[in-house]
């Protein structure tokens, strides 16, 4: 049986709130809708009411939490009168601003709420350009994130936690640790200082990401998430990108390439990342096969590493890896394409596809202009993969000749997706996916004034 799914955002710029002296955010809102939902709701009511509530905000001294809060809730609470009784699962606002004086970086707050009222909140905070004395010093970008508990209705003064970050990232007593200790450091330094943080009792989670430019012995930058729970439990991601790397493939084509390595938790010793990206380049720029897909070339590459786990010192050091292959459009597929390889320690495979298309010109509104990005879920441990270029022409030809000029964007990725199910043996795709998401996006018109895109999501 198949279930859909539909998601609906509008993004609003340059928003003026009267909060903390007056300050201008940029403002997100997420729509869940149930599933199956036949007519969406109309979603100018809704951004006008976002607008108009922040804008008139009565109380100039809350938090942004609470702004995001108070706005997530007053929707739900007027959902009848917006058209959203009973269209939604759930709704997400994210607040972000600039640097202001009091907290002089980038912060946002996002409220995740459900139609019953029940409320998360994340708050992200970022540092940039922080001196951190290790491996004779580095530079580094830190985004703090923070997971509160569920229905928090009390929420924590930001600056204290980003003046503990900065002081302990500039102070770090240990110069020959890796990124990977300093992160998972620092995550559990902030854990087991909360009260002092006046984070006790408040938080899920605390995350930190450190991301570094290359340098001379990794010229590739280099991420490092860590995430602390407040049940005892952490979790180490790290990730490298490889740019503009040549692959013997389909003529020979350039790809960009992103590692992502999610390591067991708890881990003591980090791998050192270098010989697994020096193996990485040298794999695909000797890849043998011209012939073969993307899909191909990833599942095989990520085999490799799995398969070479003890030599390249990942033996028992991580629960799954990624592997993310990018290209810009050649000429038999005009189109930028990704393949994405998840895989396993135990030699489990997920493969993901995603094509983008630009500026397509569809018959509804009087005539709008979207940018479409289809992604394809492959079934678990796939041998085989559909040739992509069938499903290209299919999507676009039915884009622009679609026939409901009247049709809300939410109608027409559904059609889409509905319509890529019932052809899938057509397409070569039968049997072979999870699911299918479309996602259109759309810029500004007359009837809305912000950028908008809905996403359709068909589950096998």
């Amino acid at each position: 049986m198949t279930t859909f799914d539909q998601t609906v955002k509008v993004e609003i710029s340059d928003l003026l709130i009267p909060v903390q002296g007056g300050i201008v955010s940029d403002v997100v809102l997420s729509i869940d809708q149930v599933n199956g939902l036949q007519n969406p709701p109309n979603i100018v009511p809704v951004t006008n009411f976002v607008k108009d509530f922040l804008s008139n905000y009565p109380n100039p001294n809350d938090f942004y939490e609470n702004v995001n809060q108070n706005l997530t809730n007053a929707i739900v609470n007027n959902a009848p009168a917006l058209g959203l009784a009973g269209t939604f699962d759930g709704l997400l606002a994210s607040l972000s601003r600039d640097p202001i004086t009091t907290l002089p970086y980038p912060f946002s707050s996002q409220t995740i709420e459900t139609a019953t009222g029940n409320t998360d909140q994340l708050v992200k905070v970022q540092l940039s350009d922080q001196v951190i004395p290790v491996q004779g010093g580095t530079v580094a970008d830190a985004t703090i994130s923070l997971d509160y508990v569920e229905n928090a209705e009390t929420f924590a003064n930001i600056v204290p936690v980003t003046q503990f970050v900065s002081n302990f990232l500039t102070n770090y007593p240990n110069p020959n640790d890796f990124y990977e200790n300093i992160s998972t450091n620092l995550t559990n330094s902030i854990v087991n200082n909360a009260p002092a943080l006046g984070l006790a009792g408040l938080l899920n989670s605390v995350s930190v990401e450190l991301g570094r430019s290359p340098d001379f012995a990794l010229p590739h930058p280099f991420f490092s998430t860590s995430t602390s729970r407040l049940t005892g439990l952490s979790d180490q991601v790290v990730r490298v990108e490889i740019a503009d790397l040549p692959i013997p493939i389909q003529g020979g084509i350039v790809s960009d390439v992103v590692l992502s390595i999610d390591q067991v938790n708890g881990l003591q010793n980090s791998p050192n990342i270098v010989p697994v990206t020096n193996f990485v380049k040298d794999f695909l720029s000797k890849y043998p096969n011209p012939n073969d897909f993307y899909e191909n070339v990833n599942q095989n590459l990520t085999d490799a590493i799995v398969n070479n786990a003890p030599a390249l010192g990942l033996a028992g050091t991580f629960d799954t890896l990624s592997v993310e292959l990018s290209r810009a459009p050649i000429a038999i597929l005009p189109y930028p394409f990704t393949s994405q390889t998840l895989e396993t320690g135990t030699g489990n495979t997920d493969q993901l596809v995603k094509i983008q298309f630009s500026d397509l010109v569809i018959p509804v509104q009087g005539g709008t202009v979207a940018d479409a990005t289809i992604s394809l879920d492959y079934v678990d441990n796939t041998e085989t993969f559909a040739n992509i270029i069938p499903l290209t022409q299919f999507v676009n030809d039915f884009l622009t000749d679609y026939p409901n000029p009247n049709d809300f964007y939410e109608n027409v990725s559904t059609n889409l997706t509905s319509s890529i199910v019932n052809n899938a043996p057509a397409l070569g795709l039968a049997g072979l996916l999870d699911s299918i998401s479309v996602k259109l996006e759309r810029s500004p018109d007359l009837d809305l004034l912000h950028p908008f895109s809905t996403k359709s999501i068909a589950i096998f």
